[in-house]
């Protein structure tokens, strides 16, 4: 990959990055190679610290001020890393624009989407007033969000998480780059989220011949609109090619590794096991509603519909749905954090009344692993702390919380040492093995899996599922795992809940549901699904 292409609009070659440290030196990035012309996708795929945000803020011009850069990053032939402040300026945006993980977190919380996007045009394209809006509005359209007005009159928050990653884009597009860096662009997204967004990735190269930069972690959504894909491990490429080549027959054991540990959505299923259909529900909803009051004059919201459900020690339940389907209200539902406004629920013979708050008779039996496991645990507490916080309401002397802390932690495969360790020092991974373990630690009757794995690597979703499947077998607990990832939620779940503008529209086994879906949202669902073989149609308005 060293030769010169003309053709390239972005080209690095033998990039090498290394970063003093307190221990020695780090070597974030070792001799990489790699280009992306006009009107090419390119991804860039692997685990979490190879080094692919490093080479992104390469790209950028941002690498961190006591990084040790040799080789070249160079944007239609001009040298990236010996740039002047005001030519990074210049070039960050209208050479090569970024799109962030997490979009929301990006915005300015306390600025309008068109104040944003004026604050672009400006300073990248001359454009002022009118002029400013008129193009606003072009960029919108570009993007796929055709209510102009609303979109630019609202707040970061007042945006769902599709639009926000497409206004995200749209900012970058204001800049008019040549180049377009998207950082984990369907992280958190549903299916069909996910399909649009990539559509509109590939759309962008195709029909307005920019070039985009995919990184990636999700090898099914790189197998959907890139054109090449480049394997990163270590801050070293270990293997390169056409995604027909990397993905149908690659030749180092790494990337064999990454694609083994992808479900696939279209993989025969054995044959079904009985599930615990003879022992007595945990979960019991029987025609339950949530309603949450408008405020401030607004109308208010239907999140559950006459919902009925039974879930019963032994047994995995997935909850499949877009966002804003009711997913999210029927898990805060179940550990207690919302009651229902109509019908009847019960968790482990409890009933869960209308008031708010969580009663401790509810939180003995029910516990939730959340999506983002950092986030979930208290950055100035202890492993030890999060994982003994639900026993401090029961009279349990420090020793015997220690050693119950100690055993559940080595259920998820970590040892006693991480107990003294603090969140920042913890892996993504590790952090959701905490998360488990806290969950377990009151030995619950019921645990609420809300997206578990998809701010993980492959390998470490693997893991983590493997651990999940694990707690399953002993046949003690109900479990409730809620996905937007069809093929996780097909490869070991026993039930499946498909849930639509807050009702359950279909319900049954994983392949009675998968195989043989009746309702018309399912099969949309699954025909969205991204897939190793797969392909979108690129769009630059999906």
């Amino acid at each position: 990959m060293s030769e010169v292409h003309e053709d390239a609009l972005l080209e690095v070659r033998d990039l090498r990055v290394s970063i003093p440290v307190r221990t020695g030196v780090v070597h974030a990035l070792r001799g990489v190679d790699l280009r992306v012309s006009a009107g090419e996708v390119v991804g860039l795929v692997g685990e979490s610290g190879g080094g692919k945000s490093m080479l992104a803020r390469a790209a950028i011009g941002m690498l961190p001020e006591a990084a040790e850069a040799e080789g070249e990053v160079r944007f239609r032939g001009r040298d990236v890393l010996g740039m002047s402040k005001d030519q990074l300026l210049r070039h960050r945006g209208h050479g090569v624009a970024m799109c962030f993980q997490n979009p929301r977190a990006a915005l300015e919380p306390l600025r309008t989407v068109r104040k944003q996007l004026g604050d672009r045009l400006g300073p990248h394209r001359g454009l002022t007033g009118e002029a400013a809006l008129a193009e606003s509005r072009t960029l919108l359209d570009a993007v796929g969000l055709t209510d102009h007005e609303r979109v630019l009159s609202a707040f970061p928050h007042e945006l769902s998480g599709g639009m926000a990653q497409r206004v995200m884009i749209a900012l970058a597009l204001a800049c008019d780059p040549g180049v377009l860096l998207a950082d984990e662009p369907t992280t958190g997204l549903d299916v069909t989220l996910t399909r649009d967004a990539l559509g509109l990735l590939r759309g962008l190269a195709d029909d307005q011949r920019r070039g985009v930069l995919l990184i990636t972690h999700d090898l099914a959504a790189a197998a959907q609109v890139c054109d090449r894909i480049v394997v990163l491990r270590a801050g070293e490429v270990v293997e390169h090619g056409t995604t027909s080549e990397v993905l149908e027959a690659p030749r180092e054991e790494y990337t064999r590794t990454l694609l083994a540990a992808v479900p696939d959505i279209d993989r025969p299923l054995p044959p079904s096991e009985p599930h615990a259909a003879a022992r007595t529900p945990v979960v019991r909803l029987d025609d339950v509603h949530v309603h949450y009051r408008g405020r401030l004059g607004r109308r208010g919201h239907h999140a559950l519909r006459g919902v009925s459900l039974d879930v019963r020690a032994g047994e995995t339940v997935g909850v499949v749905g877009e966002s804003g389907s009711g997913k999210t209200t029927l898990s805060r539902l179940l550990v207690g954090l919302v009651g229902p406004t109509g019908g009847r629920a019960s968790v482990g013979g409890v009933d869960r009344g209308p008031s708010r708050g969580r009663s401790r008779a509810l939180s003995r039996r029910a516990q939730m692993v959340f999506q983002d496991p950092l986030g979930a645990l208290d950055p100035r507490r202890s492993v030890l702390d999060a994982i003994t916080e639900p026993l401090l309401a029961k009279p349990l002397p420090r020793a015997e919380r220690e050693r119950r802390a100690a055993e559940v932690l080595a259920r998820t495969g970590l040892d006693e040492s991480f107990l003294q360790r603090m969140p920042h020092q913890l892996s993504g991974g590790q952090a959701q093995r905490v998360g488990i373990a806290r969950a377990l630690v009151a030995d619950p009757e019921l645990i609420v899996f809300d997206e578990p794995t998809s701010a993980l690597d492959v390998t470490v979703q693997a893991q983590i599922l493997d651990l999940v499947r694990e707690l399953a077998a002993d046949g003690r607990r109900a479990q409730l795992f809620v996905s937007h990832d069809l093929a996780t939620v097909r490869s070991f779940c026993d039930r499946v809940i498909v849930v639509y503008l807050g009702e359950i529209v279909e319900e049954g086994t994983v392949r009675e549901v998968f195989e043989n879906p009746t309702h018309p949202y399912t099969r949309a669902l699954l025909e969205a699904a991204p897939r190793l073989g797969g392909r979108v149609a690129g769009s630059s308005a999906v």
